[in-house]
């Protein structure tokens, strides 16, 4: 049973990379080597991801097998083409970390928030806390790209969220920096928090920051567009724990996460 698994994890992994190398070769025909080095790459992603969850390698590429061969969503969405490496990375870590509370800001239409509450609901425990400011136009920064989510009209902030997961889920509507803290503060500890708001580099820091303090030990943040600028390294030094980026083909939008020490990890 173990072989058979583990042949159909690896199919999943060669499956997932296969559009990228086919674009990659018909580029770059004679840089066989370099695409060598990229599959290498990318399958150590499920060794990091394992270690940033404390769980086995094999218990990683199950719950991503189990995301895209038995779950009718995934596989309305186009898979592994279709759905957002953060929505992914977001099943797998609360699959595997089995959390009591888990805090993420940045909601729109809901698609992270149906990929959490659908990894609560599986593993039969847990409680989203979802912040939006809904309809937002930002500039990143002077010259750098727009920041739109602006919702279809009539309709509200994570309307795509299904009812029957929603008895695991309470909504915030409202600015981040007024609503996190006091959340947080009512919350006391949090097991995971995951960033997919404002993407600036002062309201990516805030968030961080503010999060940290809550999360408990061994907790995970996880965060998406971390490629738009160092907020992630910048504070993975600042709160002097390492950080891993997972974008899982080169020049993929990069997602980020830290996890707080432990005690012993400490020592």
């Amino acid at each position: 049973m173990k072989k058979c698994f583990a042949g159909r994890s690896r199919s999943l992994m060669i499956r997932s990379f296969l559009p990228f190398a086919a674009r990659y070769l018909s580029r770059h025909p004679t840089k066989l080597g370099q695409l060598y080095q990229y599959w290498l790459g990318y399958s150590q992603r499920y060794g990091e991801l394992a270690s940033l969850t404390s769980e086995q390698v094999e218990n990683v590429e199950e719950v991503f097998y189990e995301l895209e061969c038995q779950e009718p969503h995934f596989q309305d969405l186009n898979g592994l083409t279709g759905v957002p490496m953060f929505h992914m990375l977001a099943y797998a870590v609360v699959r595997l970390m089995k959390p009591n509370v888990v805090v993420e800001t940045g909601v729109a239409e809901g698609l992270s928030s149906w990929f959490i509450l659908l990894a609560l609901e599986q593993n039969g425990r847990g409680i989203l806390h979802s912040i939006d400011l809904p309809n937002q136009d930002i500039e990143l920064f002077p010259g750098g790209p727009r920041q739109t989510e602006i919702l279809p009209d009539g309709k509200q902030t994570g309307f795509i969220v299904p009812e029957n997961l929603r008895t695991h889920w309470q909504l915030h509507l409202g600015n981040a920096k007024e609503l996190l803290p006091r959340l947080l503060h009512s919350l006391g500890k949090i097991d995971i928090f995951l960033h997919d708001s404002l993407h600036t580099y002062d309201h990516m820091m805030f968030e961080y920051r503010t999060a940290w303090a809550y999360l408990r030990e061994g907790g995970v943040l996880l965060s998406d567009d971390v490629d738009l600028h160092t907020a992630l390294s910048d504070f993975a030094a600042e709160a002097n724990c390492p950080h891993v980026i997972f974008n899982f083909v080169p020049r993929s939008k990069g997602v980020g996460a830290i996890r707080k020490a432990t005690e012993m990890r400490r020592e």
